[in-house]
């Protein structure tokens, strides 16, 4: 049940229906970010978003994104290390100063330092991995507040649903489904 009675049984599919004019070029970002090129496979951004999400206690984007990274291909104690884990503990050397990076821009972005991007540029990243973490940390803060802000509940066969959904078909199909107006009620 969400918290807007016009919609007591909404999804967020109800609430993408209901906002298309937003919800269509979100979409086509997040499959930039999301799916495009950049230095993170698709599965380790659907576990970076699972992670902010958590952190940002956002049940539905934390269970769909983590059903997304398995469905990926990504290793199922790889991906509870990059979700959970504290970042010193992650078993990817490599990938510990990403998720600190994330998790200082996600809790306390004013608290950010050079030496956390040259950390991760340590670490053997490009530059680009910088921003494409910062990019995801910020569009599934953007989600999460929209979740939780209106109420989308989690169960489990909806964050199923659409952790399914987003690794089979991306982001853009449901842009693409709301322009052609498919989804639209």
């Amino acid at each position: 049940m969400t918290f807007l009675p016009s919609r007591p049984s909404g999804t967020l599919i109800d609430a993408f229906k209901a906002n298309p004019a937003a919800a269509v070029p979100l979409h086509r970002f997040a499959n930039e970010i999301m799916r495009g090129d950049g230095p993170f496979t698709p599965g380790q951004r659907e576990a970076i978003a699972a992670r902010v999400s958590a952190a940002n206690g956002c049940g539905f984007c934390r269970d769909s994104h983590r059903i997304a990274a398995l469905a990926l291909g990504m290793d199922a104690d790889a991906l509870e290390a990059t979700v959970s884990a504290a970042p010193s503990a992650h078993p990817d050397g490599a990938l510990r100063p990403v998720l600190a990076y994330v998790d200082k821009l996600n809790a306390a972005p004013d608290t950010l330092e050079a030496a956390d991007v040259d950390a991760v540029l340590a670490a053997g990243w490009p530059e680009a991995a910088v921003e494409s973490a910062a990019l995801i940390c910020g569009f599934f803060n953007l989600m999460n507040r929209w979740v939780e802000g209106t109420g989308i509940e989690n169960t489990s066969a909806s964050a199923t649903a659409a952790g399914r959904m987003v690794a089979r078909q991306g982001y853009e199909a449901i842009s693409d489904a709301l322009a052609r107006e498919e989804l639209r009620g």
